[in-house]
């Protein structure tokens, strides 16, 4: 009989995509710490990609839409912000605590589709509440935005494109955290940060195009005519131009436009195509709906 072992054991379990933290000839009261440092790093690895995500996400949309007069335009930024480090920490966390990358996978897809639910809900239901928790006289001026199918499909796709990002950081995470760990170089020290926020950049700048350019669209386009009507008072305007802006909409409140103005978002209709955008010129407001991103009729709005 030959002495050789045999090539398959009977108990042997299989390769798996799981992890352990390198512990390998380290004294045992090193052990707890190498630990505790992999949970800190993960914990901040997580905290730092859902940064960068927020920030690529609303922090550029926030800057337009300040610059639009659109009211309380940081707030999407800033519950957003909050609520991205929140779930990539935490699907960070459950990936390290289950030391499973296929698990790992599962967990920043969820965190995917909670982001972009949120991407939909906050310039729709939580921007507006606390608006009006803000604000309390705007719960006779706003209206009850709707979750329809328009939008349900804008979460969907961007469920999907998110998805496609994140399960790659899922993948990789643990294998990038173990290797940063016990890493003696800065660069070696800082290589997942290098693949996490670049993959976490690309992923918020395609969905904003998906999801809050479509939002915000209706609001710039109202803004800029009303500003092209107020910078262009006391000059001929080329009448094709004056056509193409639909500048005769701003006719009935022309007594208006020269007031401060905040800009909210008013009623749509079902594809998000037809848009009334409400403006409060200092306590006198006004409605102009919009077609296709275009402003075409503006008219003083009745008391509440």
């Amino acid at each position: 009989m030959s002495s050789f072992p045999s090539p398959v054991e009977p108990n042997a379990k299989p390769s798996s995509l799981s992890h352990s933290t390198p512990t390998i000839g380290l004294k045992p009261g090193m052990v707890g710490v190498m630990k505790n440092r992999t949970l800190r790093y993960t914990l901040q690895l997580g905290a730092i990609a859902g940064l960068a995500f927020s920030l690529a996400l609303w922090a550029y949309e926030a800057i337009l839409l300040i610059r639009a007069h659109v009211a309380y335009a940081w707030l999407p930024m800033a519950v957003g912000t909050i609520s991205c480090l929140l779930v990539c920490t935490l699907a960070a966390l459950l990936t390290r605590l289950v030391n499973r990358a296929l698990l790992g996978i599962v967990f920043w897809i969820l965190a995917a589709r909670l982001i972009a639910e949120l991407a939909i809900a906050l310039p729709l239901k939580i921007a507006p509440g606390l608006m009006m928790l803000f604000e309390p006289g705007l719960r006779s001026r706003l209206p009850a935005y709707p979750f329809n199918d328009t939008f349900q499909t804008w979460a969907g796709f961007g469920t999907v494109w998110l998805a496609i990002f994140f399960a790659i950081l899922g993948l990789l995470q643990l294998t990038l955290v173990e290797t940063a760990v016990p890493a003696t170089t800065p660069a070696g020290r800082l290589t997942p940060y290098f693949v996490f926020i670049p993959v976490m950049l690309l992923a918020s700048v395609m969905s904003s195009n998906m999801i809050n350019e479509q939002l915000r669209a209706p609001l710039i386009a109202t803004n800029d005519m009303i500003q092209f009507v107020i910078d262009h008072q006391n000059a001929k305007v080329d009448p094709t131009i004056a056509r193409a802006m639909h500048l005769n909409t701003v006719d009935t409140i022309s007594s208006l436009i020269n007031r401060p103005r905040r800009l909210f978002l008013g009623n749509y209709d079902e594809y998000f195509s037809q848009v009334d955008v409400l403006i409060d010129f200092s306590g006198e407001w006004a409605t102009c709906s919009t077609v296709y991103r275009q402003a075409v009729y503006c008219e003083p709005a009745s008391a509440p």
